[in-house]
């Protein structure tokens, strides 16, 4: 009986612990970090990315994708890449964000020949932050201007009839009338 009680001391404890260890941190990361890109990320060939770095020099746009096969997101990323000059002159950078396995989002990418880095969204971690994720593997896709503290300053999700998220891109920055 003694041993018994000395049991569920220890079990009630060490459950205090696991909860404490593990979900208090994650609920705090949730409250702060709610459409919000991570400071620090690792693109697929694990080259660092530092939003504040990265948006000293250039508006930085991250793209999604809702998975490595969806045709449309394909579409979209190769039209981008064709209008690469015009958003040259907006000094916009990009990233893409994409479900999946490294395999298919490194075939995503090699289809696409979008000259960008690719970060894999592991449990669509970052999907999450801005209500993009639709698990357990897709994400919503959108364009998103991300300021230097990670915030979102502008989102387009999605595509409506004609108008896709490349093409509000390019009317929200209008590039073409830049200097």
């Amino acid at each position: 009986m003694f041993l018994l009680k000395i049991y569920e001391l220890f079990v009630r404890f060490f459950l205090k612990k696991l909860f404490i260890l593990i979900f208090i941190p994650q609920i705090i990361l949730a409250q702060t970090s709610k459409n919000s890109f991570p400071k620090n990320v690792y693109d697929i060939d694990a080259n660092k990315i530092v939003i504040s770095e990265l948006s000293k020099n250039k508006t930085v746009c991250l793209l999604t994708v809702k998975s490595v096969n969806c045709p449309i997101c394909i579409e979209q990323l190769i039209r981008i890449r064709d209008k690469k000059d015009d958003f040259s002159k907006c000094n916009i950078t990009f990233l893409v964000l994409a479900p999946g396995e490294e395999s298919g989002i490194r075939e995503l990418r090699n289809k696409t020949d979008f000259p960008f880095p690719f970060i894999k969204d592991r449990n669509l971690r970052i999907a999450k932050r801005f209500d993009l994720a639709v698990p357990p593997f897709e994400m919503i896709p959108a364009v998103i201007i991300i300021d230097g503290d990670g915030s979102a300053e502008w989102i387009q999700t999605g595509r409506y009839n004609d108008y896709y998220s490349d093409q509000a891109l390019s009317d929200y920055l209008d590039c073409i009338n830049w200097i």
